[in-house]
Formats: structure tokens, C-alpha cells, sequence
């Protein structure tokens, strides 16, 4: 079996459901990498819920990677079924684990929810990452990270393994600083998940928010080399028709530029 990423949640700041949302999918931010031997997932917003049956059946141990500790990126940690599993072991990572922990605990209690993280049955381990880079699992995988431009601080990730390398890059707001770091932090990588939750008009009146735009991010597939480029964390009320159109209007800008969806498979 190869190596592949499955997209379990591309919606930026709020899950959405209806009839306009059906290709592209409602749930907030995740995504899932499966090497040979590890499994490991890209923030726990909603879609850590369409966690595949064959992590279970095949793994017992996660590694899960925070971006920052805003609600959209952790709102799935409470009814994700891996925490209640005594049979796993969960990893939690971050360059501030500290914070993240926080923000984990104080969302995990009343009033805002029934239980706290004491009623998880999974073996939680809390890990802080740093900067030289972190070897995961049996060690083949190495995952570093970039600090981004997002209100309260945020993380990319760039994942080596093998021949391969995944970059996530959520809630970002790249200026041309900003787009140099990313440029050269996903040099050549085989995939680039990147932020574009406005439109280049959005982002005339969303500036300092901490996202990129459409054009901004395809500039940056283009100009690091990425193998393949996914636009990423939709703002919640963009439907399929307008993610379609945005689709075909970056086709233009780099053929290996493609718009993320849930449930969508890219082999590595």
C-alpha cells in the first residue's frame, strides 16, 4: 500500500451542511496522511468524525498535529471516537503545546461541554515540537514547521518521508514576506495544502483576518514547485457552484492547481 492524503474537512470557521455544500463538503479542517507504518492528521476540526474504519483496523497508534487552537480546528476532539478508544495511542503536537492544551481544557468543560479531557480512554500523549524538526513513529517521517501570519499565532507543517513530502499550510495571511517563507518552506513539495478562503475582492475588506486569497495562494503552488496544490480552508458560505468556478479559474494559473474536497484521495 502507498502512501495517500484524504481530505476529512475543508471548510474554514464554521461546519456547514445543505444541498449547496454536497461536492465540496461542510465539515471544518482535517486532513489525513497515511505512510506505510504511521498515520498521522492535520488539525481535528469537524471532519476528524469522517475518520476512515481502516485507521482503526489497521493502526493503534495517531499522531495528530494542531495548526493554532481556534474552535474550527478543535471541535471535533470532543465526539472523535479515537479518544474513547482505550486500544489507541493518541499524539498531540504542537510548537505550543501549552496553549493548545489550554484552549482543549477550557473548551472540554461546562458549561460549554459535559465532560472534560479526563474522560478520554485513549493514551494521550502531549508533545511539543521543535524547531529543528520532530522524527515520528518508527522515525522514517520527519515533520518541521513554519510559523505563519494568523491573529494568536499559527503552524504549517512540511512532512518528509521516502520520497515524499505533504505541506499544510491552513489559516495564513501571506504578504510578500509571508509568500517568500511559504515559497521556500514548500520547495518542491509533492503536495501544498494551502489557505485561500477569500476571493482577491474579499480580501480588499478581510485584510489582516489571517487569510490568504485565491490568487495569492495559486502564486505560491506555482512559485515553490509543488508537484500538486490544493486551495484550502473555504470560507463557509462559498457553495459548489462558486467552488467550481474557482477551480477552473486557477486551472488557468497552474495546471496542478485543484480546489480541496471532502472525501477526495491524492496517492503519493
Amino acid at each position: 500500500m502507498g502512501s495517500k492524503v484524504t481530505i476529512l474537512g475543508a471548510r474554514g470557521s464554521v461546519p456547514v451542511s445543505g444541498s449547496f455544500f454536497s461536492k465540496y463538503g461542510g465539515a471544518t479542517s482535517c486532513v489525513l496522511l497515511e505512510t506505510e507504518s504511521e498515520v498521522l492528521l492535520f488539525d481535528a476540526g469537524t471532519g476528524i468524525l469522517n475518520l476512515p474504519a481502516r485507521v482503526w483496523k489497521n493502526h493503534r497508534r495517531v499522531h495528530i498535529f494542531l495548526s493554532h487552537s481556534h474552535l474550527d480546528h478543535l471541535m471535533g476532539i470532543p465526539m472523535c471516537s479515537l479518544m474513547f478508544d482505550p486500544k489507541m495511542e493518541v499524539f498531540f503536537y504542537s510548537p505550543d503545546i501549552e496553549k493548545v492544551l489550554a484552549a482543549l481544557k477550557q473548551l472540554m468543560q461546562p458549561p460549554l461541554w459535559p465532560v472534560g479531557t479526563d474522560a478520554f480512554k485513549a493514551k494521550i500523549r502531549y508533545k511539543q515540537l521543535e524547531e529543528k524538526g520532530h522524527r515520528i513513529g518508527d522515525g522514517t517521517a520527519v515533520v518541521r514547521y513554519l510559523s505563519v501570519n494568523h491573529p494568536g499565532e499559527c503552524f504549517a507543517y512540511r512532512v518528509e518521508w521516502d520520497d515524499c513530502s505533504v505541506v499544510y499550510a491552513t489559516d495564513c495571511e501571506l504578504d510578500a514576506t509571508g509568500c517568500k517563507k511559504m515559497t521556500d518552506f514548500a520547495d518542491n513539495a509533492g503536495l501544498l495544502i494551502l489557505d485561500a478562503q477569500y476571493t482577491a475582492e474579499e480580501y480588499q475588506t478581510y485584510k489582516g483576518y489571517g487569510h490568504s486569497d485565491v490568487d495569492t495562494a495559486a502564486s505560491v503552488i506555482v512559485g515553490c514547485g509543488a508537484q500538486q496544490g490544493l486551495l484550502f480552508h473555504h470560507a463557509p458560505m462559498r457553495t459548489d457552484e462558486q467552488l467550481d468556478g474557482i477551480e477552473t479559474y486557477v486551472k488557468q494559473k497552474g495546471t496542478q492547481i485543484g480546489v480541496a474536497k471532502e472525501g477526495d484521495q491524492i496517492n503519493l
